[in-house]
């Protein structure tokens, strides 16, 4: 008898219809439990990322800041202060039109002070510092380090570092500072806001529940393998 005719032959058998129900039941609960995995890998994924993307106190932000904080969402309350305003020239607006960026330090409620990226002005006009407490939201940035050390161009402060506007104003900053998004209460003359130049980067995969997930599909494929191999050892034993 040919092989071919050995392999169907045994197929038929009671036993090897028994055995292909019991795989096919296998099959269908590893594809279900790689699929709850799968699932749950997406579910975590979701969970990190909007964990992430929520505002935190910036109070509460390990200092100095890592790399998992750039770009982080924060929150901080305080009063802006006055003697502590610096203007960063030649920045454009979304519109392409130079003008100024402006730089406040901002005493928070623990009693600590971070720089604050207030918005963009139009050149030569003027903006003065709110007055009393104020609540804002906006991205927690690192320290500007591209330029060169120190971070000025004559007397011309050119980028934004939490050191050099600390030895500047004479007064402690935290790392690094923060581009302002929204404030409350807004002034009626408030600066355009600007964009953050590090957004939040993404969570790290969770690779756990993605492996579990490819782990139970790898195992059905191995069962039909066994099957399979059970079968063509089976009609070659019968020939």
């Amino acid at each position: 008898m040919p092989p071919s005719s050995n392999f169907w032959t045994r197929a038929k058998t009671p036993a090897s219809i028994f055995a292909l129900l019991s795989l096919i039941a296998v099959c269908v609960l590893f594809f279900f439990l790689g699929k709850w995995q799968w699932d749950r890998t997406q579910d975590i994924l979701d969970a990190e990322r909007a964990a992430s993307m929520a505002a935190v106190p910036v109070s509460e932000i390990d200092q100095p800041l890592k790399p998992e904080d750039y770009g982080r969402a924060v929150t901080a309350s305080g009063s802006f202060i006055d003697t502590d305003q610096v203007r960063i020239g030649s920045r454009l607006s979304r519109e392409s039109i130079a003008g100024d960026w402006i730089v406040s330090a901002l005493e928070i409620e623990t009693g600590q002070s971070i720089a604050v990226v207030r918005g963009w002005v139009p050149q030569g006009q003027s903006f003065a510092t709110p007055e009393g407490t104020v609540s804002i939201e906006g991205v927690l940035q690192p320290s500007d380090t591209f330029y060169n050390a120190t971070g000025e161009r004559g007397s011309e402060i050119v980028t934004i570092d939490s050191r050099q506007l600390s030895a500047l104003w004479n007064t402690p900053l935290l790392d690094g500072y923060i581009v302002m998004q929204s404030q409350s209460p807004l002034e009626a003359d408030s600066p355009e806001s600007v964009p953050p130049t590090i957004s939040t980067a993404d969570v790290a995969f969770p690779l756990q529940n993605f492996f579990y997930a490819i782990q139970w599909w790898v195992f059905a494929l191995f069962a039909i393998t066994i099957y399979i191999r059970w079968l063509v050892i089976g009609s070659k034993l019968r020939t």
